[in-house]
């Protein structure tokens, strides 16, 4: 042990400098924020529950959601989940145990009594799997179908005579993690047409056919018996004759077997009118909701809940598109029906569903043709209809409704995010910020506080993800404006038929997370789940603020990002996005320059590159200038209508925006001129970062009545930023500790003309919560000495500590002008000083292993005894331990001459940390520890002479299973990707280090 003077904890600042959540806890413990330190089972985070079917044991379904209680979670997303839907290794107890049966009744009614009892709160999906189809006898109304068509070439001047083209139902399927379409039932005719070839060109597999536009040519009404005649005009050479007919999809949502209705399993319902969402809730009213059932929902129910569409077509269809799109888009599209089947239109857009693709000719073939937009539109109407039919049931419920809104399917998702109570999207799908921000803006817009993620899913394998690792994912979110979290998932912890350990392993032991107390973690993880608590908590009080909003039309919708924003972070300004179909928003008006003024309060306007808006959205803008906003416009304005119609409109109303002179619409030809056009626009953000190091600094705003909150997620490097934020004058800051839920008054900070100016000091992946709270106004520190890296006001009164990072003299200033010197210390006082290196770890480890029948899910926790550690390494570097999953316990002791006296402050720090930490000093627990600056004020903790401190950290449980890839299973077979375990390296566990006890000097002014 060396023993040596003070050395500087953190980093330093000039106005004073805010910890990441504080090391040093400040001697005014406030509670100024009512629900922070201990946030109500509304605010926590909730996890996704697989639950395999309906053979389990009900006890221990009991037990694993009194075990979610004990965790602090908030309740579960309650998923029926039948192996995806693919069923198990016993499909025979589907006749008994499948969705909808009365043993799944039954096991619904336990899961929401114990959800009762444990005062959580639970989401029901609406079927099994995900959610898209219910039990029904086949080729029932309500149920998905889909258009195919058949073809044949008639050379022009030929005359066909005969039976219609049949139909081609073996089409270009997207499986893998999809049920087939089974090709059972008929086809019911919806129209026939032709049109004349222009030319073809071959690429590989794929034959691209462009077509004469005046050629096409609806020829339904000589339909006779299923039969035509039709002379093809001698004007082109070759035409082709089509019949486009509609069919059930046939798809199931999850599998069964044929002795029953409900045995047989689920099937996809219609997604694009309300009738699909009619057959589901009919489903339910019949054979589920029960008096016990229905009255449990309204007391602890939450939502319904649907997973992101995972269902295949053709071409999406609906029985009344036909009607629909000729009502609303004023022609019949039966003669274009062709040029639909795109691979615009397929699932997740991947690929033409027929290996010919029929385009127009000289229009470029972007997806965009105004016959595809004008179909797009139709189908997201009937999309918008399935959405408000289960709003409206779930409201006679007592509940609200929440889904995974439209992408993967050729739909306008920010046009309908609104409609949804509790729009939820997905971390393995939205990979960053930008692309939150673009789901999450109509959603503000249209008053949904609440926005849910699905989050935890990683390709990386099962028992492979951390702690950390996860709170990463967090931050994402909450820098996107998302602010209930999901988590993927819980798993059922009983015994699963075709199971080894550790257990039932949804997903093939692919993605990422099963946890439970299966995992070493569980019983470490209650501080990361206060902590999330603690944000949403305040990430979901009052409106959410943004600076600027992005025009963006994007149909069908892809998951990419649309502008990088490092430019705009580095000056403060946070943004969002808004689609055509938001501008029909009645609360998308103006007041004194500000858009939405009682809702996100956007200060200008950016259209970025865009080429399309609708007539509505068109004349809108000319509004939104002549009122005032800032607008910017990079490149041109759009000036192409959506779909067929509008166009007279869209070419007026841009006319007149750029032939205006309107002082407040600027054009720029590059985004590198954006910030000095907002500028000149006096468009300045809430919060002003003001420094290159800010490019990957999120800020999020909330404002509540009397009070604002700004969240910081700092994405780049450990920095320390100043931070100037627009505050009123009455009101002053707080720094709140999301790890510890501790509230305290800021006592470094700068007013001046509405705005407070202070410094955050944040590690990598850190966040920093400030409210703005109205109250008594105190004397701040304006200006400190470098050496000063904390700052509190004392328990009572205005009297004020610092604490500093070396031995020598300081100086500060005060808001009502006076300066404040403190003195160096003395030598005598400088040995009092402890800085401490702790080495000399007993190290046992608690391996979580298989038992002796392996085919059990329990582990069995054996005891390694590893001695002392004279260096702190990870378990995969140390011999003999290099597989083990488990829990690491470390204990050692360390000298302590004199406990620290009032004048200053002893800091244990830890290194980094690798999964969880939990820490105890003289058999005290220590608080909860910032994963991401491990370090505490351990000042209370110590006594004079010798000290005890002991150390737990958990791992994953990866380690363990890659050991044991070769046996481990799941619904009878191993791993689906087992290079996942066998190309990766041995995770790194335990106590990294290295350890040390730091004194800092602590003056009372």
């Amino acid at each position: 042990m060396r023993l040596s003077s003070c050395q500087l904890l953190a980093s330093t600042a000039a106005i004073g400098v805010v910890v990441g959540q504080s090391v040093i806890p400040s001697s005014n413990h406030d509670n100024t924020i009512k629900g922070f330190e201990a946030p109500a089972t509304e605010y926590r985070p909730r996890f996704r529950y697989w639950l395999p079917d309906a053979d389990v044991d009900h006890d221990i379904l009991k037990s694993d959601i009194h075990d979610l209680k004990k965790l602090g979670a908030g309740g579960l997303e309650f998923v029926p989940f039948y192996n995806y839907g693919f069923g198990g290794v016993n499909d025979s107890s589907l006749e008994t145990y499948n969705f909808g049966s009365p043993a799944f009744k039954n096991v619904l009614q336990i899961a929401l009594e114990a959800t009762k009892a444990n005062d959580l709160l639970i989401d029901v999906a609406l079927g099994a799997s995900q959610g898209q189809g219910v039990p029904s006898k086949p080729l029932t109304p309500g149920l998905a179908v889909q258009l195919v068509y058949g073809k044949t070439s008639v050379k022009g001047g030929a005359k066909f005579d005969g039976a219609l083209p049949a139909a081609d139902i073996h089409w270009n399927e997207n499986l893998g993690y999809i049920h087939p379409q089974e090709k059972f039932g008929g086809n019911r005719l919806i129209g026939v047409s032709a049109a004349a070839v222009a030319s073809k060109n071959v690429s590989g597999d794929n034959t691209y056919v462009s077509l004469h536009e005046k050629s096409l040519v609806d020829l339904t009404k000589y339909v006779k018996d299923g039969k035509i005649t039709w002379t093809a005009p001698t004007d082109h050479k070759e035409y082709v004759l089509f019949a486009h007919y509609e069919r059930y999809t046939n798809q199931r949502s999850a599998d069964g077997v044929p002795t029953s209705v409900i045995a047989n399993g689920s099937w996809v319902t219609d997604h694009f009118s309300a009738n699909g969402a009619k057959l589901a809730a009919q489903f339910w009213e019949k054979n589920l909701l029960s008096s016990q059932i229905r009255q449990l929902l309204k007391e602890v129910g939450k939502h319904t809940w649907e997973d992101s569409m995972e269902i295949q077509a053709s071409l999406y269809w609906s029985p009344g598109f036909l009607d629909n799109f000729k009502t609303k888009r004023g022609y019949n599209v039966i003669k274009y029906l062709p040029l639909l089947f795109h691979k615009s239109t397929s699932f997740q857009a991947a690929h033409a569903p027929y290996n010919t693709t029929f385009i127009l000719e000289d229009i470029p073939d972007n997806g965009q043709s105004k016959y595809l937009q004008d179909y797009r539109t139709t189908l997201n109407e009937g999309y918008q209809e399935y959405l408000q039919e289960f709003e409206n049931w779930a409201g006679s419920l007592g509940l609200s409704h929440s889904c995974q809104v439209g992408y993967g399917v050729p739909l306008d998702v920010l046009a309908d995010v609104p409609i949804v109570s509790v729009p939820e999207l997905e971390s393995l799908g939205f990979l960053t910020p930008d692309q939150m921000s673009q789901f999450v803006g109509p959603a503000h817009l249209g008053r949904r506080n609440i926005i849910s993620t699905e989050i935890g899913a990683v390709t990386s394998g099962a028992y492979s993800q951390t702690i950390p690792s996860l709170v990463n994912l967090f931050h994402e979110a909450f820098a996107g404006g998302v602010n209930s979290m999901m988590i993927h998932g819980m798993t059922y912890t009983g015994e699963q038929l075709g199971a080894t350990w550790p257990g039932f392993t949804p997903f093939q032991y692919i993605y990422t997370e099963m946890w439970s107390p299966k995992q070493p973690a569980w019983n470490y993880m209650s501080a990361m789940i206060d902590y999330t608590a603690r944000n949403q908590f305040v990430l979901q009080q009052g409106v959410a603020k943004k600076d600027l909003v992005f025009y963006l039309y994007k149909d069908p919708y892809g998951m990419e990002d649309q502008y990088n924003g490092t430019d705009l972070r580095t000056r403060g300004f946070s943004y969002e996005y808004l689609s055509p179909a938001n501008f029909g928003s009645k609360a998308l008006k103006v007041s004194n320059k500000v858009l939405d003024p009682s809702g996100a309060e956007y200060r200008a306007l950016v259209l970025d590159q865009q080429h399309f808006i609708t007539a509505e959205a068109a004349q809108k803008l000319v509004e939104l200038a002549d009122a005032g906003l800032p607008i910017v416009v990079i490149g041109s304005l759009p000036n192409t209508t959506i779909g067929s119609n509008g166009q007279d409109v869209v070419s007026k109303s841009i006319a007149k925006l750029q032939g205006s002179n309107h002082s407040n619409v600027v054009f720029i030809k590059s985004s590198d001129d954006l910030l000095n056009t907002l500028d000149k626009l006096s468009v300045q953000p809430r919060v002003k970062t003001g420094s290159e190091a800010a490019g990957n600094l999120y800020t999020v705003w909330r404002s509540d009545k009397g009070s604002d909150y700004l969240v910081l997620v700092n994405q780049g490097s450990s920095a320390t930023f100043e931070i100037t934020a627009e505050v009123e004058q009455g009101k002053a800051p707080y720094r709140l500790n999301a790890w510890t839920g501790q509230q305290a008054a800021m006592a470094s900070f700068k007013r001046s003309s509405g705005k407070v100016t202070f410094e955050v000091s944040l590690k990598q992946d850190q966040t920093a919560i400030i409210a703005f709270i109205n109250g008594k106004s105190k004397t701040s520190i304006v200006s400190q000495s470098k050496n000063i890296v904390d700052t509190s006001y004392d328990s009572v009164g205005d009297g004020l500590t610092v604490v500093l990072g070396d031995t020598k003299a300081a100086s500060l200033t005060l808001s009502n002008g006076q300066t404040k010197k403190v003195p160096a210390m003395s030598s005598s006082d400088k040995k009092k000083l402890l800085n401490i290196d702790i080495s000399n770890w007993n190290l046992t480890l608690e391996s979580w292993v298989p038992g002796p029948d392996e085919t059990k899910s329990t582990s069995v926790k054996k005891s390694m005894n590893l001695g002392i550690q004279k260096t702190l390494k990870p378990w995969s570097e140390i011999s003999g331990a290099q597989n083990v999953s488990g829990v690491g316990t470390y204990t050692t002791t360390f000298q302590v001459p004199q406990v620290p006296s009032k004048d200053s402050i002893a800091v244990l720090q830890f290194g980094p940390v690798l999964n969880t930490i939990q820490a105890w000093v003289n058999d005290k627990q220590l608080p909860a520890i910032d994963i991401y600056d491990a370090q505490v004020d351990v000042s209370d903790y110590l006594v004079s002479g010798s000290n005890t401190i002991r150390v737990e950290v958990a791992s994953t449980l990866f380690n363990a299973v890659k050991a044991r890839v070769n046996y481990v299973k799941a619904n009878g077979i191993g791993p689906a990707a087992p290079a996942l375990y066998t190309s990766a390296d041995w995770q790194k566990h335990g106590l990294a280090g290295p350890v040390s006890l730091k004194c800092l000097r602590k003056v009372t002014l």
